[in-house]
């Protein structure tokens, strides 16, 4: 996913010659800038379907326009949310050349930041941009996923900006919010554990068992433990194979 200004396009001559075949999607922005959805998949599992109705486009359209098929929203929530102005928490990020079908384990960074009075994660060591808060839903998953990085401030470095993992509904605040920057969590610990399962799935899955028991904080502790626990298996089989019988 890319988004480009006019000057940018005109510089390479038109969007064909920037990319080696047609882009699956492409939109035209109220502010004339161009979102470009590469491939049909470009998203963690796939599956879901940028808008070409939304009030904040001008035109957009697919390669093939026969494919155009309504998908179903993904469920997605920035847990950053809720934290207010000043907090500090662990985000799962990944830089935006990293964005596949897919959040790889070994793509995947602990980020520790604070929000900012713009409602901005900066990191907490050196005060340097992340990415932005979704604080509201716009409506549109496309249009949600864009938002991380819609309002970048101008001295924030191209090579800081990361988007998050962790922008399913399932994944709670208290997995992410820290009394103390040095403070472990659920993210923290579960980004520690060695093995090779998809880490962002761990999260979804304890996610919906904090979900489904009203979390509260020594639901919160009791879970830290466990994970706690998982040390002694770290780099074994016998992890994986705990973990799958009871979190996949």
């Amino acid at each position: 996913m890319g988004v480009y200004s006019a000057a940018v396009i005109d510089q390479f001559g038109g969007l064909d010659p920037m990319f080696d075949s047609p882009p699956w999607y492409t939109a035209t922005l109220e502010d004339n800038k161009t979102v470009v959805v590469e491939t049909e998949m470009p998203w963690l599992e796939g599956g879901w379907q940028p808008s070409t109705d939304a009030d904040y486009l001008k035109n957009a359209t697919f390669s093939d326009s026969n494919e155009q098929v309504q998908a179903e929203r993904r469920g997605l929530a920035d847990p950053f949310a809720a934290l207010k102005i000043g907090e500090i928490g662990t985000d799962l990020c990944v830089p935006r050349e990293k964005i596949d079908s897919v959040f790889r384990n070994k793509d995947l960074q602990l980020v520790r930041v604070r929000v900012n009075e713009n409602r901005d994660l900066w990191r907490v060591d050196d005060n340097t941009f992340v990415r932005n808060v979704v604080d509201e839903d716009p409506g549109d998953d496309a249009a949600f996923l864009m938002e991380m990085l819609a309002d970048i401030p101008a001295d924030a470095a191209e090579d800081g900006l990361m988007v998050s993992a962790l922008l399913q509904a399932a994944i709670p605040p208290a997995f992410v919010r820290l009394d103390d920057q040095n403070d472990e969590n659920i993210v923290s610990k579960v980004m520690a554990l060695d093995t090779d399962l998809n880490k962002v799935n761990l999260l979804v899955s304890l996610g919906r068992i904090a979900q489904e028991k009203n979390f509260s904080i020594e639901d919160q502790q009791g879970m830290r433990r466990i994970i706690d626990t998982l040390d002694q298996y770290d780099g074994t089989d016998d992890l994986d194979q705990y973990l799958q019988a009871r979190l996949y």
